[in-house]
């Protein structure tokens, strides 16, 4: 693989295999740090497999998925998934697509939640107003807000629906 092109590939490689495996734990009720990774890191070369990746780019990523992955289970985020009820997991993975997991919190509402490496320049606005359109098309499932978690800056945006009863601003992950 040329290595420009293992530079841009990369990382999108590891936000899915981060994705995944956050969604596969939380499914099975073992959101924890060792299962978590180690998921992660097996997609992730799984991926990789014959492709020719440099040496170097590939622990640099690897470096990254741990890292990231490390500061999002010291969340508070994660520390509430891992609080909620298997019951209130209403769907993850493909079944919650295109989101990553849908959770129902105790008064009910739904919430859609996306892990994602969020772009640090416009066009991150672009890609919130489509997870918020993308949220108001949902037929199968109503949704009532949005959590998307940043793995970038490790900061969790609350995208609610018009209509919904509050408004948030950054919460802060840690």
């Amino acid at each position: 693989m040329d290595t420009l092109l293992a530079a841009q590939r990369l990382p999108r490689l590891a936000e899915r295999a981060m994705r995944a495996a956050i969604s596969s734990a939380l499914s099975r009720g073992q959101l924890t740090p060792s299962a978590v990774i180690d998921r992660a890191l097996v997609t992730f070369e799984a991926a990789l497999v014959n492709r020719g990746v440099r040496p170097a780019l590939l622990f640099a990523e690897r470096n990254r998925i741990v890292r990231e992955l490390r500061v999002f289970l010291e969340s508070r985020l994660a520390g509430r998934l891992r609080a909620l009820p298997r019951r209130s997991v209403v769907a993850t993975g493909s079944a919650a697509a295109p989101f990553d997991t849908l959770v129902r919190n105790r008064r009910g509402r739904t919430y859609a939640v996306v892990f994602a490496r969020l772009p640090n320049d416009g066009r991150r606005l672009a890609v919130l107003h489509r997870m918020r359109a993308a949220a108001q098309n949902a037929t199968r499932t109503p949704i009532d807000g949005i959590l998307v978690y940043d793995f970038s800056r490790a900061v969790v945006l609350r995208l609610d629906q018009s209509g919904a009863q509050s408004v948030h601003r950054y919460l802060r992950a840690s």
